[in-house]
């Protein structure tokens, strides 16, 4: 097996509803970073300059907030190689920042989305999701959930899987395994390679990375 990751919350968070993977954004916020070298030079300069181009300040805050709590999920050398890395590679990259910060999106694409992939049912139905929210429906931050609130969750989701490359659209819904680059795949292992999970690999394959990787 390997080794279990680590990640920073048991709560159940929702707060990936004002969006989706927010790539250009993000992106903006990690040049920024290593310009600057801290997080409020960082806020100080977006919101001076309105850079995540937002309606308000109070706006701009807001997305600030989310984007930091993304990018503080990786490691100093995943945020280096972020800024400068291929479409593909920053896609899947955020899209493992995402599912370390919202354990909803962990969960789903860990116990449904992976398992899929892994028997080769590559198609992901209305049920599939239907059956994961009623098994987390005793957690009180999904028991809270109104109807309107639940089918937003459910649509910012899968837009959100499909813009990290492991759902082919969020139309079609199809299961994408889309293998990582072996840049991106020796950038994750230097860290925790069990990160890799999340763009749905075999546990054999990523032992099988991290084994040419410390070659």
């Amino acid at each position: 097996m390997v080794g279990v990751m680590k990640t920073s919350s048991d709560r159940y968070s929702f707060s990936f509803i004002s969006g989706a993977l927010y790539l250009k954004e993000c992106l903006a916020v990690a040049r920024l970073l290593r310009q600057h070298g801290d997080w409020a030079g960082v806020r100080d300069k977006l919101i001076e300059d309105n850079l995540l181009r937002q309606r308000s300040r109070e706006s701009s805050v807001r997305l600030f907030r989310e984007i930091r709590y993304r990018l503080q999920e990786l490691t100093a050398k995943e945020l280096a190689y972020l800024c400068d890395a291929d479409s593909q590679d920053q896609r899947q990259l955020l899209f493992i920042a995402v599912c370390l910060r919202y354990r909803f999106i962990r969960e789903f694409v860990l116990e449904v989305l992976r398992p899929k992939a892994m028997a080769s049912d590559l198609q992901l139905y209305p049920g599939d999701i239907g059956r994961f929210f009623e098994s987390k429906g005793d957690a009180p931050e999904v028991e809270r959930l109104k109807p309107s609130s639940r089918a937003k969750v459910e649509q910012v989701m899968i837009r959100m899987l499909a813009e990290g490359g492991v759902l082919d659209s969020a139309q079609n819904q199809r299961i994408a395994r889309s293998f990582p680059s072996r840049a991106l795949a020796r950038v994750v292992s230097s860290g925790d390679a069990s990160r890799l999970r999340f763009l749905l690999l075999a546990d054999s394959d990523i032992r099988e990375l991290k084994g040419r990787n410390a070659e």
